[in-house]
């Protein structure tokens, strides 16, 4: 048995209020575009797919080990953009500032993940959570608004990476976390 499985790190819900100050803003009634909830957004570190069930507490004892050797990462939103697919808008998402520690930890669960017989990552670390997967239909001008605005620098601190079960529905995917790992506290 597979589950399509995934790591990410989580993001505190409040650092997102600003954010949906702006979008609220400028989309007020337009319901063109269907924004992911909250409680799905998150930091992609590792995204890790069908899964063999026997791997999973092997991922979790890596996952826990990185987790009491990483220090906390500040961090904050910077931007927000598009991703294209077939020359066409298909994710809208919000950046978040580079970090060392923040790569450290991306790579540190790449390493971990090959280790266990997963594919290396083939592209650079892009720190980034999806705000809406976009199907065409959309009010771009009122996108295009809501990506050129300037974000306020709001700091926050990511102390928690997840082990998520995805599941595929008709309705969409639905998240599910298998084990917390706390990082490391600061002393």
């Amino acid at each position: 048995m597979t589950n399509r499985l995934f790591i990410a790190a989580e993001i505190p819900s409040s650092s997102f209020e600003k954010i949906f100050e702006i979008r609220n803003e400028i989309f007020k009634n337009n319901n063109s575009v269907r924004w992911e909830p909250l409680n799905k957004l998150h930091l992609t570190l590792k995204f890790l797919g069908d899964t063999p069930a026997e791997l999973i507490d092997s991922i979790e004892n890596s996952l826990d080990e990185i987790a009491r050797k990483s220090e906390p990462i500040r961090a904050f939103f910077t931007e927000i953009g598009l991703f294209y697919k077939n020359k066409k808008p298909a994710i809208l998402w919000l950046g978040l500032k580079e970090s060392e520690n923040l790569t450290n930890l991306a790579e540190n669960i790449d390493n971990a993940c090959v280790k266990l017989g997963f594919q290396k990552e083939k592209r650079k670390f892009t720190p980034h959570i999806t705000l809406a997967r976009l199907k065409g239909k959309e009010n771009f001008s009122l996108i295009n608004n809501f990506v050129n605005q300037k974000l306020p620098v709001e700091k926050f601190a990511i102390t928690k990476i997840n082990l998520f079960k995805s599941e595929l529905r008709p309705s969409g995917s639905v998240y599910t976390i298998l084990k917390s790992f706390n990082l490391k506290t600061e002393e």
